[in-house]
């Protein structure tokens, strides 16, 4: 697999581990078969120039994830020509009775990759792309039979050597910048690794960690930590591993948990999910992967944009913001990328490419700061009408960028787009009292504010955690066990990311059942997880008030942001080609 390992250079390093998937090993056995490795074994001369063919279904990661760039360069290399057939353009988990395969949840395809004598290794293969029409199985099987390699339903797809298996963007869409060009760094979330290290209140997770240091059996020291186990063994963190390095900003524990008895590193605030601030213990030898450069480059000026990334948004915003450090699984309860404005914790050195900013200053006739950026990505991404708007562009994975030539556009963006920021961030970042952004939690106007009337709070000790939540549209009341809030508006109640309604998951976290169905073999959560609070936290009720009032005037703030959509469409844009990265950064030179 070595040969389609990603250089360092090529910064896709921490998506190396989709390789180790199966399916990729069946592809790579093939290539070496049919395709030769570049020189015979036995001789060390090159490979006979033969022609051969493979053809596989198997999941369709490879045709766009980043930690795939080598093998589709090497693909491009070694093929003539490369047809691509889509056979779930439904996207991700779709309805059982539309997938070729039943219990395969992911999207799935056919390659077929070909090779002719003569073929020149520093000409990429052609790629001709087409997807099965949406709809049940059968459909899909009689669409396979009447096809053929040389009819008209194929679509040219890229040429340039590490770029995706699909067809390239056309239409107005075509026009659009892809969000990631738009940054010089995107990374993955934190992959915490076991769940107890989160919990929606402080308390819980230090009664978890006195819990574990005060097992004295090892065996079962380990139970409750929980390490992954490779072949039977634990890898990654585990008790008796040490750490060279804690966690910038917190403190820096670096023996192992087996010989610590020592208090809890402090918690610390945590994006958990889209608009659900959370706490972890950041202790790096609790944490498989940290991602270091989130916690090297956070500070109170720093904001993470996250957006989907192997998978379409289905509605609501199509990318949200955080504060906080975000986890691996942030936007949607999925995994996606994180992208921050700031590369270091002083804020001096922008997340945004140096070409975009002096671009867009030249333009506009004004400084634009790596701020307005931002702010301009949220106004235009971060709500349903762009969603909506784009779904059958969005089908395949890859958010866009419209980028107005309009100067007084741009301003627009700009300042609404800092207010969605504001009300994403709960009030921590783009706060300015004289636009009406003071540096506190949002608030929705009296007559649309949700309330808690007399009789209507939330029964804390010594009731029991509540266990179910329910809404009534009719009356605007939202319950929660015993206790109610009023005046919650029905988009709020309704409000989703991507298929994730976000008030019944923010509950989920804080009921009395918050057990997760174990898929698959997959282990059972550590019993450490089991514990948290008997009855509803006063802070609780804090944080969904804070929530509602958010939801609230994002919805009242959706309209402005489609109309300001049409405008900008409506308008001239500025072209892809002046924002295009350099095409070593594109990968438009043959693979190494």
């Amino acid at each position: 697999m070595a040969r389609w390992e990603a250089p360092p250079s090529w910064g896709v390093g921490a998506h190396g581990k989709h390789l180790k998937n199966l399916y990729v090993y069946f592809w790579r056995w093939a290539t070496w078969k049919v395709f030769g490795s570049g020189q015979h074994a036995a001789t060390g001369l090159p490979d006979a120039d033969e022609e051969g063919i493979i053809c596989y279904i198997t999941v369709a990661g490879f045709l766009n994830g980043p930690g795939f760039q080598k093998m589709r360069a090497d693909l491009r290399e070694s093929c003539s020509d490369i047809w691509v057939i889509d056979c779930s353009p439904e996207g991700h988990q779709p309805e059982v009775a539309t997938r070729i395969f039943q219990g395969v949840q992911q999207p799935v395809c056919i390659v077929i990759a070909a090779r002719k004598r003569g073929k020149d290794g520093k000409r990429p293969a052609r790629l001709r792309y087409r997807a099965l029409p949406e709809g049940r199985r059968e459909q899909k099987f009689e669409a396979l039979a009447a096809l053929s390699l040389d009819d008209s339903g194929w679509v040219e797809g890229a040429d340039v050597w590490r770029d995706s298996f699909l067809p390239e963007a056309t239409g107005a869409w075509a026009e659009f910048h892809e969000l990631a060009g738009l940054f010089v760094y995107d990374g993955s979330g934190v992959m915490p690794g076991r769940t107890w290290v989160i919990a929606p209140d402080k308390e819980t997770l230090a009664a978890r960690w006195q819990r574990l240091v005060a097992e004295n059996d090892p065996i079962e020291k380990e139970r409750l930590f929980h390490p992954h186990l490779r072949d039977g063994k634990p890898g990654d963190k585990h008790i008796g591993k040490a750490v060279k390095s804690g966690l910038r900003g917190h403190a820096s524990r670096l023996g192992t948990i087996k010989a610590d008895s020592g208090d809890i590193i402090a918690p610390t605030a945590y994006a958990l999910r889209s608009f659900d601030r959370q706490w972890v213990i950041p202790d790096a030898r609790l944490i498989n992967q940290p991602n270091p450069a989130l916690w090297d480059g956070y500070s109170r000026q720093q904001v993470f944009l996250t957006a989907p990334e192997d998978r379409t948004p289905e509605n609501g915003p199509a990318v949200t913001m955080a504060d906080l450090i975000p986890d691996l699984h942030h936007y949607n309860g999925r995994g996606g990328r994180v992208y921050p404005l700031w590369r270091d914790a002083a804020a001096t050195q922008s997340n945004i490419r140096p070409a975009v900013l002096a671009t867009l200053s030249e333009t506009y006739g004004i400084e634009v700061a790596p701020e307005d950026v931002m702010a301009s990505i949220a106004a235009l991404l971060a709500h349903p009408a762009y969603t909506e708007r784009f779904q059958a562009d969005l089908v395949q994975p890859g958010l866009r960028l419209p980028l107005t030539a309009d100067a007084a556009l741009f301003g627009e963006a700009v300042a609404l787009g800092r207010e969605v920021i504001w009300l994403q961030t709960y009030g921590e970042r783009f706060a300015d009292p004289a636009a009406g952004r003071p540096k506190a939690p949002p608030r929705l106007p009296p007559e649309q504010a949700p309330r808690i009337p007399a009789g209507g709070a939330i029964p804390i000790v010594p009731a029991p955690l509540p266990e179910e939540m329910a809404y009534d549209p009719a009356t605007r009341r939202l319950t929660i066990g015993d206790g109610f809030v009023d005046n919650v508006m029905p988009e709020v109640f309704a409000y989703e990311v991507s298929g994730k309604p976000v008030l019944r998951q923010w509950f989920s976290y804080r009921r009395r059942d918050r057990t997760r169905p174990v898929i698959g073999d997959r282990r059972p959560p550590s019993p450490l997880d089991a514990i948290q609070p008997e009855s509803w936290l006063p802070e609780y009720t804090t944080d969904l008030m804070n929530l509602l009032h958010v939801l609230g005037r994002l919805v009242l703030l959706e309209p402005l942001q489609a109309a300001l959509l049409q405008k900008v469409l409506d308008g001239m844009l500025i072209p892809v080609e002046r924002l295009a990265p350099a095409a070593d950064d594109r990968g438009d030179s043959p693979p190494a």
